[in-house]
């Protein structure tokens, strides 16, 4: 083992640019060295980026024969292939702040040569080379701009490298996400516009008009409330939230700041005001992750009727998918999210 580990050690690297000199990785044993791809790049306004190039027969490949059938199978326009690090085989704890600072100037010719509009940066390593601070499970699907020295700037959107996705393919679903949002915004131009208006019932002829427009109607509302805590036995239910296709009500309740909390003159007005809101039969109430909400509802008296719950539909949709709030916005709502 230790022969084939050693099979090039004692060769002297044949390293192509100067600018590789003082990079720890020309000490260890690799078949090539600073493989400067870029030259044989073409302008696209899409560059796909390994973590580092890999050997296989005798070729340098960015993306292995599956990767590349995986990403044209998801994304068929025309787009370039390349690495973020430049010689093959090179792991996250091998490059130090002076090698990614050297090969950044190999990356950059990369960039400049492709003049992308957007980059998907496939893998930890990929972002850490384009300044991104390392978390791919956090940062996948949010956009980060770059500007290299010459004064190109674009877009990069961290998203799984292919190859977890082949080994994976419950994460399919949020690597194709990642790559359509990111293509119809920063490429396409398409973007969405949410209205996101709301309006705080702060006065108890405020509550009222709510409460006689969602007492009755027929039309599905969204409702979400915030606590002081997760224990329903002890925690209260400081704000409570309706959202309509028209438009959103905060109400506050049990804070320091609300002049409906606990002992105040109108509190019990505006508790029988939202058993009445939701305990009406005659539309859905849509909520996120709904058995904390009811739990604590339920502690107030109110049994709230025709439940749905985004959290479960979205199960039946994808199971494989995280269906936690944030990212559920982050797959539906990423313009919106980004913009506030």
């Amino acid at each position: 083992m230790r022969e084939l580990q050693n099979i090039y050690s004692g060769l002297k690297p044949n390293c192509p640019n100067a600018l590789c000199e003082g990079c720890t990785i020309l000490t260890e044993s690799k078949p090539e060295y600073a493989y400067m791809d870029y030259d044989s790049l073409k302008k696209g306004s899409v560059l796909f980026l390994s973590n580092s190039f890999h050997h296989k027969f005798g070729k340098l490949e960015a993306f292995s024969k599956r990767e590349r059938e995986l990403l044209e199978e998801i994304y068929p326009e025309q787009a370039q292939f390349s690495s973020a690090v430049k010689c093959p085989s090179v792991k996250e704890a091998d490059m130090t702040p002076n090698n990614m600072k050297l090969c950044r100037e190999h990356l950059e010719a990369t960039i400049d040569k492709v003049k992308p509009l957007l980059i998907y940066a496939c893998g930890n390593l990929a972002i850490k080379m384009l300044k991104i601070r390392s978390g791919l499970m956090e940062k996948r699907g949010s956009s980060y701009g770059y500007v290299t020295d010459s004064g190109h700037s674009c877009i990069v959107v961290p998203i799984y490298h292919p190859y977890t996705v082949i080994k994976e393919p419950r994460h399919r679903y949020l690597f194709e996400t990642d790559i359509k949002n990111a293509y119809e915004k920063y490429v396409l131009g398409k973007t969405n516009k949410g209205n996101f208006a709301y309006s705080t019932a702060t006065e108890i002829y405020e509550v009222e008009a709510v409460a006689e427009k969602l007492s009755s109607t027929t039309e599905t509302i969204a409702v979400d409330i915030e606590t002081t805590g997760l224990n329903f036995r002890k925690d209260i239910i400081q704000t409570i939230a309706f959202a309509t296709k028209e438009t959103t009500y905060v109400i506050p309740l049990d804070h320091k700041d609300s002049p409906f909390r606990s002992g105040e003159a109108h509190a019990l007005t505006v508790w029988a005001l939202l058993k009445n809101i939701l305990e009406n039969p005659n539309n859905r109430k849509v909520f996120h992750n709904a058995k904390f909400d009811l739990k604590f509802l339920l502690s107030y008296g109110i049994h709230t009727k025709n439940v749905w719950d985004t959290k479960i539909m979205h199960h039946f949709i994808n199971e494989n998918a995280p269906k936690s709030l944030m990212d559920l916005v982050k797959l539906y709502f990423a313009d919106e999210l980004e913009n506030l």
